[in-house]
């Protein structure tokens, strides 16, 4: 058995934060604008293995083996089941980036039992990346097939998004729900349009938007792992208000930043805004933990800061600059040294 397993403690960690990330995690990759934002929609795909990963690691360490068989053969199904349109380049592409994250996501967690989770879970990203980049290196227009699989797969999506605008709009009850209250027709116009142009943002930037999605499957997957079984195969997660990581990722930040503007890496260019999204988004994560932190522990003011479209914007610049100033002055460790 690993070392680093140990049974659950008495306290019991609560489902609710868990269960509302789990219904968002699989839910706004179905909506508009969250269906050109998520690379992979169907996100079972890559929870599930995941979480069968986890499962695997736990019975190698003493938990139950029907845990194990039955996220295994659930993980099975799923990656034998088309991701989107079935036999294009894109649904081939979704199951292996899911077999390869799980099988890196696997190969950290047993090389190094005691780490806390995100340094696990940014390793298999980073590996998994790294294959993926080996791969489209290896043959022919390798990167731009991949890019040019994941944009078709949003255009898609967008059509058949707007299809479905168009098909509500000519019903005569949204005729008359609209007549009498504009607004409504405003907002569909405003969100269809964003629908339309967003694709062209994201598409570039799909190795940043993937890494994050599959950070966040990863997380959920060990989370809901560690309230089914009791034995424990690494440090539980913490709350958000203690979420942080090593300050030297700050120089990925900065690379990003050397990438994206100095005139001589113009070649580097989109991997420099992809550095920028991806870790650009951890540090904002790092902020939303301090305003957690600063409002002890109530979320209700950055939920309802959020719904607001002009509020997400403001919420996302202050989590930001928060995440970047904790790396120098790190309010929380300085709060309780005091």
């Amino acid at each position: 058995m690993a070392d680093a397993a140990t049974t659950s403690d008495t306290r019991s960690q609560s489902w609710r934060p868990l269960l509302w990330g789990l219904a968002a995690f699989f839910l706004l990759p179905m909506v508009p604008l969250g269906d050109v934002i998520f690379p992979v929609q169907q996100t079972l795909l890559l929870f599930v293995p995941a979480l069968a990963v986890c499962s695997l690691i736990g019975w190698r360490s003493g938990s139950r083996a029907a845990l194990a068989v039955i996220w295994l053969g659930l993980a099975v199904w799923m990656l034998l089941q088309p991701a989107g349109e079935p036999g294009t380049a894109y649904s081939q592409m979704a199951r292996a980036w899911a077999i390869v994250l799980a099988a890196s996501f696997g190969l950290v967690s047993l090389l190094s039992s005691a780490t806390p989770f995100f340094v696990r879970a940014l390793a298999s990203v980073g590996i998994a990346l790294a294959v993926g980049l080996t791969i489209a290196l290896s043959s022919p227009s390798g990167i731009a097939r991949f890019q040019h699989a994941g944009g078709e797969e949003f255009m898609r999506r967008t059509t058949a998004t707007l299809n479905k605008f168009q098909e509500k709009w000519d019903t005569e009850q949204w005729k008359d729900l609209s007549a009498r209250m504009p607004l409504l027709q405003s907002a569909d116009d405003w969100a269809a349009e964003i629908e339309r142009e967003l694709p062209k943002q994201t598409t570039p930037l799909i190795p940043a938007l993937l890494a994050l999605e599959s950070l966040a499957a990863l997380g959920l997957a060990w989370g809901v792992y560690h309230r089914l079984s009791a034995v424990k195969i690494g440090p539980e997660l913490g709350p958000l208000t203690e979420f942080r990581f090593n300050d030297q990722l700050i120089w990925a930040l900065a690379v990003g930043l050397t990438l994206s503007l100095l005139p001589a890496f113009g070649e580097g260019r989109n991997a420099g805004f992809n550095l920028l999204l991806f870790f650009g988004a951890l540090y904002a994560v790092r902020g939303l933990g301090i305003l957690a932190w600063i409002s002890k522990g109530r979320y209700l003011f950055i939920i309802l800061l959020s719904l607001i479209p002009q509020g997400i914007f403001l919420l996302g610049v202050i989590a930001l600059a928060l995440g970047l100033g904790d790396t120098w002055i790190d309010v929380r460790r300085r709060a309780r040294a005091g």
